[in-house]
């Protein structure tokens, strides 16, 4: 399912519920249980949730249509103040115009209002509109607030939190890939720290999209380094695994001009990959996140750093080449058995290219 697909499922779901919701809370109540039968047909009251659905759909196809016009790479790069305000102000812009559009039409159509200037005066001087904006302003900034911070916990991570499905702690089969920029030391010394930190911050920016493709998950970003996940399933069903690299290496050799022009150096980034049994368990207070511990995380790391011992940028434990499929768009050569610092015994490494 992409990217997407999924915003504008979530919109419409939530947009749904919030509209259903505020038939409830808007007219439930108002009378007793007796009085509700006597003073409310239910012909009325379907009316008013039919009314309150198309209200949402509506809003809510809108609104990823406002998401994918404000998905740009600029805005993309901006603080996430700037980007909160910016979208939590379209979206309310453009829920005001929907909501009055949809109740100046619904008027003149079924015949209650004279003329489209009457139809626009009733609608915005009905209390019933006002308490719908309000409300949809409301549920408009909480929803932005949702999506945004659930970007900033990386997707699907504040679900789990709120689920709690790793409070306690679990086993998981999973794979793990450490992805590092090459020379890194050299191109810090020459960019000095600022423009350095603007190019680590301009990588993973361009790493996002490739992310969602191919069912990443972004576990942690340490220093110039980025620790990205897959369970074991996502990751070898269609190469997942393997052409998230190639994709994201493909992306930042279209952006070649860019990274030039700008810093100088074009990026090259070299990746180390691992798989295998792991604890996951959501730990912290003050900050929570969720962890995972276990020996393959460190191979995948250790696997990483052999790859400028061997010029290769992307190599693969022995774990993860049996579980590969064999698709044809992946040539995997053994390097040989060595000794990883922190390991008793040899591990087979091998490298990946693509072929196709």
């Amino acid at each position: 399912m992409s990217k997407r697909f999924k915003e504008i499922r979530f919109n419409l779901v939530a947009w749904l519920i919030a509209g259903n919701m505020f038939v409830i809370f808007r007219f439930f109540g108002m009378y007793d249980f007796e009085q509700y039968f006597i003073l409310k047909k239910p012909i009325e009251m379907e009316l008013m949730f039919l009314e309150a659905n198309v209200v949402a759909v509506v809003n809510g196809l809108l609104l990823s249509l406002v998401d994918i016009l404000l998905d740009t790479p600029k805005l993309k790069r901006e603080s996430f103040r700037y980007i909160l305000t910016i979208k939590s102000i379209a979206y309310i812009v453009t829920m005001f115009i929907s909501i009055v559009s949809i109740f100046v039409l619904h008027g003149i159509i079924t015949g209650r209002d004279n003329n489209l200037l009457y139809s626009l005066n009733y609608t915005l001087a009905s209390q019933y509109t006002i308490a719908l904006y309000l409300y949809g302003a409301f549920i408009s900034l909480l929803i932005n607030f949702l999506k945004e911070v659930n970007k900033k916990f990386g997707p699907g991570i504040l679900v789990k939190l709120f689920s709690g499905k790793y409070y306690n702690p679990r086993v998981e089969d999973r794979i793990f890939m450490f992805i590092d920029l090459k020379a890194s030391t050299t191109i810090a010394e020459k960019l000095g720290h600022i423009r350095y930190s603007r190019l680590i911050q301009d990588c993973f920016y361009d790493v996002t999209d490739v992310v969602a493709k191919y069912k990443a998950e972004i576990y942690q970003y340490v220093g110039d380094e980025i620790v990205l996940t897959w369970e074991l399933e996502k990751g070898i069903e269609n190469d997942n695994c393997f052409r998230f690299f190639f994709e994201f290496k493909k992306k930042i050799e279209a952006l070649c001009g860019y990274y030039s022009d700008k810093y100088g150096v074009v990026p090259v980034f070299k990746a180390g990959m691992n798989c295998g049994t792991v604890t996951v368990a959501e730990i912290g207070e003050l900050k929570k996140e969720i962890a995972y511990h276990g020996d393959v995380l460190n191979t995948a790391s250790r696997i990483q750093d052999q790859c400028n011992q061997y010029n290769k940028p992307f190599l693969i434990s022995n774990n993860l080449y049996k579980k590969m499929p064999r698709t044809g768009f992946f040539k995997m050569d053994l390097i040989g058995e060595m000794m990883l610092k922190g390991k008793l015994n040899p591990v087979a490494i091998y490298s990946v290219e693509s072929v196709r």
